[in-house]
């Protein structure tokens, strides 16, 4: 590619207000229903009472990824143990009982996506933790083993209350952009944010 021309698309990409960095787990503050940022200190105390262990449940790219950056981040900022692990391939129970071995007792493990696990390697993941004295955080899709400590759900005010979150850029879009987008991923909000990248993308070019 011309210099010219590469130095011109990676601009584009470093102010579009939906690119990765601005959008990325840990990025934006998560969101309740309503958009509004969620009482994490109110979480951290619901998991206490569910015994330390919970789920964060949720369809597909409605922020639970977001959410449990958010409790590992604050959980650390505390003082407390904790590591966090993507599980990325189905079955891989493996590199999470090496992780659960070399936790400390009372430590937090918070894992995204817990479904990956299946049921065989899930159990085998919360009986080691229990064993060792470690507490799971995840995020999941269904219910399962671990008690629920939130629903996420994508809704127009979420998706909204993103994008009044992101630089300025983003008021070139419209509250018609936003429900297009919003409808047409039906309500996966990760999507939905793709699709106005690709948006201001187009824009640019007229």
């Amino acid at each position: 590619m011309n210099p010219l021309r590469m130095t011109a698309a990676l601009a584009r990409h470093a102010t579009n207000p939906f690119a990765t960095r601005h959008t990325r787990p840990g990025a934006i503050p998560p969101l309740d229903d309503e958009g509004r940022p969620r009482n994490l200190e109110k979480l951290l105390a619901a998991i206490d009472r569910l015994g330390g262990s919970a789920a964060i449940r949720g369809p597909h790219g409605t922020g639970k990824s977001n959410l449990l950056a958010a409790l590992g981040e604050t959980l650390a900022d505390r003082g407390e143990q904790v590591r966090c692990i993507r599980i990325r391939r189905p079955g891989g129970s493996q590199p999470v009982i090496r992780a659960l071995r070399g936790m400390p007792q009372g430590g937090i493990l918070c894992l995204d996506s817990w479904d990956e696990l299946g049921t065989l390697g899930s159990l085998l993941v919360v009986l080691q933790a229990r064993l060792r004295g470690v507490r799971l955080v995840v995020t999941s899709h269904r219910a399962g083993l671990l008690p629920t400590l939130v629903r996420t759900r994508g809704t127009p005010a979420v998706l909204a209350g993103i994008v009044r979150r992101l630089p300025v850029e983003a008021g070139r879009l419209t509250k018609a952009d936003l429900m297009a987008a919003f409808a047409h991923h039906h309500g996966n909000l990760r999507e939905s944010l793709a699709s106005l990248y690709d948006r201001i993308e187009e824009r640019r070019r007229l």
